[in-house]
């Protein structure tokens, strides 16, 4: 008998996935609870198990198509009544999206509005991401020509029309001039340059090769929040250097004291404390910004977003309440945050409702940025190396710890002094750390 394992709603309130990439093939033999299919979701790459074991049957998705919540992934044959009998109502029945996102009723109710709106408007079938994504390139959705599934429009189908957009208006990709130009037998610029597809290397003379690679799913959604706040948000940047011996002194004691010559923290977990800390005394950069309704919505918890940088791309988990947890407690959920996301096993639960964001770049080093704001949030901070430096102390030139920061923010939401204030207070924790006793409830 076979089970229908259809793709569920893996708790973030999605519509849809891309199939990244299958595990299993069809006619192998799976256990229970086995992986056989990895989903890229708005924010994380998902593997997704096995309902019942049994053997792999049709397999009706290719890898890169996008699949809506609801749908079968994948059938799976096996003899086990019981099996069957305790997982068909959920695997036949697996979610449709819920009313808020687009089920088959608020999908109805959409339409019925879009052309009431307008006798010319036609009926488009899209999640919300993917309309959110064409307001924010600049698409009008009712000019998209669905490709997916009973002509729903996808995400790709928006990038294509945007990317038609922009050609149009004369912003033309160098690859696609060199393309375009080998066709005519003729080089788009001195070199003779050779240009891939689909990942391929073509060999071009010899000058060397070009390599054109599709991005990953990851680095798409990555690269569609990022053109959507620097499109959408007007950034400004304050930079400052903030004095560290304290940081450092404090740190030293703690080595000094477990006896084995390594601190049980770095400073990582000290700055997200002194952060959480800061931001309790300065709680409009503690907020989200609705767009739509142009609102400010400060938050009394303080969920810290910390940007990791992984195979997969740039990652933001989560750590909640910050401002209630201890040092070592920050240090141990880093730990494990990071760790399942360098291995891709971070799951999207882990990664949103996060009220500030902050970027360290002290294991790379550099000294100065201007990190993106984290929609829907008001402002990001950069850490920057803890590190000895020439300072002046009472007229001369002596050693002195000092790190860099660097705050964007969204200066419809706050102003240069608000930014200067919020990284003074933290440079006062830094300076010295026992401030922090006074701030603790």
């Amino acid at each position: 008998m076979g089970v229908k394992f259809r793709l569920p709603d893996v708790g973030e309130g999605m519509t849809e996935a891309e199939v990244v990439r299958w595990l299993v093939r069809e006619g192998e033999t799976v256990a229970s609870d086995q992986p056989v299919v990895e989903i890229q979701t708005d924010k994380a790459v998902v593997e997704l198990p096995a309902p019942v074991p049994g053997k792999v049957g049709q397999i009706p998705w290719k890898e890169g198509d996008t699949v809506a919540v609801g749908e079968v992934l994948l059938v799976i044959d096996t003899d086990n009544e019981s099996a069957h009998r305790e997982t068909a109502a959920a695997s036949e029945a697996a979610p449709a999206p819920e009313a808020k996102e687009e089920s088959p009723s608020s999908l109805h109710h959409t339409l019925v509005e879009e052309e009431t709106a307008s006798p010319h408007r036609r009926r488009v079938l899209a999640a919300p991401s993917t309309r959110r994504l064409a307001r924010d390139l600049g698409v009008e959705i009712q000019q998209v020509t669905g490709t997916g599934p009973g002509g729903r429009v996808t995400k790709e189908d928006v990038r294509k029309v945007a990317a038609s957009l922009a050609e149009s208006h004369g912003v033309i990709r160098f690859a696609d001039r060199v393309a375009r130009a080998a066709k005519k037998g003729s080089p788009a610029d001195p070199d003779d340059t050779g240009v891939s597809s689909g990942g391929e290397t073509e060999k071009a003379g010899d000058t060397g090769t070009i390599t054109e690679e599709p991005l990953s799913p990851t680095r798409r959604v990555i690269a569609d929040r990022l053109l959507f706040s620097v499109t959408r948000k007007p950034h400004a940047t304050h930079f400052d250097e903030l004095e560290a011996e304290g940081l450092v002194a404090w740190r030293h004691r703690l080595k000094e004291e477990t006896g084995s010559g390594a601190s049980p923290v770095g400073y990582l977990p000290i700055l997200l404390k002194a952060t959480a800390v800061a931001l309790k005394r300065h709680p409009l950069l503690n907020a989200h910004f609705d767009e739509e309704k142009m609102t400010v919505r400060r938050f009394s918890p303080i969920h810290l977003g910390v940007a990791a940088d992984t195979p997969r791309g740039l990652l933001v988990p989560v750590i909640r309440d910050v401002d209630r947890k201890s040092i070592l407690q920050i240090a141990d959920e880093l730990r494990e945050l990071t760790e399942a996301a360098r291995l891709g096993r971070l799951m999207p639960d882990r990664m949103k409702g996060s009220t500030f964001t902050v970027s360290n770049a002290g294991a790379l080093g550099g000294h100065f940025a201007t990190p993106i704001i984290n929609p829907p949030e008001v402002a990001i901070l950069a850490l920057h190396p803890v590190e000895q430096r020439p300072v002046v102390r009472d007229g001369e030139l002596v050693p002195g710890w000092r790190m860099n920061v660097s705050l964007s923010f969204d200066h419809r939401i706050l102003d240069g002094a608000d930014a200067i204030r919020f990284t003074q207070t933290l440079g006062s924790y830094t300076a010295d750390p026992g401030r922090l006793l006074l701030e603790l409830t």
